[in-house]
Formats: structure tokens, C-alpha cells, sequence
């Protein structure tokens, strides 16, 4: 099978997620992108570009909830893991409420989610999309208010931001590409079913398969 893992935040337990599964990964090169080991190959593309190598490349993937509602996959969910946990939140300066960013400028490495949540409310916001930093958004004028990832808000607070509403929350899941799904359904549901059990933390979010 093809697994596809993001590098960065999530890399180190995701790989330790599919050791505990049974799927053997050595990484021995840390410039390597791919690696194929007793015959699974693992992919490891940046984190944000998972649902898509997933989608077109791959079987099974791991990426954050925010990651795949910003991509639009048609990818299968089954199982929520217990790691990656945070919040996506609309975070301005202390002098704003949310009805005050109507009409206003909003930054954000999540345009697709942040568009559709300020619509949902009825706030008609211009998105604009940053891919880091965003903290320095309202400061240096580029934007009124952000849309970020909370994890400690410690960045937040020291760049005097304050968390004026959570969209979302964010965890670590597992996806599923929907042809694999069927051509490979004894191999995925398998690890399926193995994964959610050690998976004491998580929860298997939907029956697997149809």
C-alpha cells in the first residue's frame, strides 16, 4: 500500500502511528520524499499537500481536519486520531468583536475554510491568503484580523491578539483514497480495523466501508 505522511508537525507521530499498525518505516534519509519498505511505499509530501497526493498518488494518508476541509478531497475519513490536537480561530486585535469584520480584511493560510464559515454568519470579509507569519498581518496593515491555527496562543498574546471565536476543532485523521477503498478493501479495512484498536485515544469516526 501507499501511505502518504506529512513532514513537519505531524511527521514524527504519524510515523509512529503506522509502526504501532504494523507497517514497518525506516527513515534513514531525511531528504528522501519516498520510501518503499517490505512492500508499502511511504510518501512525504509537505502537510497541507497530503489530501491531494492521497487523492491521486496514494491510499492512505494522515493529515489535519483542517487540512483536508482547506483542500476539497474527496477523500474517506474512517478513523480520528488522538494526536495534532488545536483550534482554528478568527484572532484580531483586542478592539474588534466579530461583527466588527464586516467589510473587513481577514488573513489566513485557510481561505477556503474562512470563507465559507464568514459567509455561514453572514459577515461579508475579504480573504486574503498568507502562507506564515500571520501574527504580523494586523500589525504591519496587510489585514484587519487572522485566521490561524491555536495551539498554546502564546504567539498570539505577544503579538497583543486576542481568539475572538474557534471555527473549528483541528486533530490528527486518517484518509482514505475512495478507488483504493474498493480495489483495495481487504488490505485497508485491515488496517483499518488494526489501527482503531490501537488507537486507544481516538475513535473510528463512520463505518469503513459500504
Amino acid at each position: 500500500m501507499k501511505f502518504v505522511i506529512p513532514r513537519g508537525r505531524l511527521m514524527d507521530n504519524s510515523l509512529a502511528f503506522l509502526r504501532n499498525a504494523g507497517i514497518t518505516v525506516e527513515i534513514n534519509d531525511s531528504r528522501k520524499l519516498m520510501f518503499r519498505q517490505d512492500g508499502n511505499e511511504i510518501i512525504l509530501p509537505r502537510a497541507r499537500d497530503v489530501p491531494v497526493y492521497t487523492e491521486y498518488a496514494g491510499d492512505i494518508g494522515i493529515c489535519g481536519t483542517d487540512t483536508l476541509a482547506e483542500s476539497q478531497s474527496n477523500l474517506f475519513a474512517p478513523l480520528s486520531l488522538d494526536f495534532g490536537k488545536c483550534r482554528l480561530s478568527i484572532i484580531a486585535p483586542r478592539k474588534y468583536r466579530l461583527r466588527d469584520l464586516d467589510g473587513l480584511d481577514i488573513a489566513t493560510k485557510h481561505p477556503n475554510v474562512t470563507s465559507k464559515y464568514f459567509s455561514s454568519l453572514g459577515i461579508d470579509a475579504n480573504i486574503i491568503t498568507l502562507n506564515g507569519s500571520l501574527e504580523l498581518a494586523p500589525e504591519t496593515g496587510i489585514a484587519d484580523a487572522i485566521v490561524d491555527i491555536v495551539q498554546t496562543g502564546e504567539t498570539m498574546r505577544k503579538n497583543k491578539l486576542v481568539e475572538i471565536r474557534k471555527i473549528m476543532d483541528i486533530s490528527a485523521i486518517v484518509v482514505v483514497n475512495r478507488v483504493s477503498q474498493k480495489i483495495k478493501y481487504e488490505e485497508i479495512n485491515s488496517f483499518i480495523e488494526k489501527a482503531g484498536e490501537l488507537n486507544g485515544n481516538g475513535r473510528v469516526c463512520k463505518k469503513y466501508i459500504e
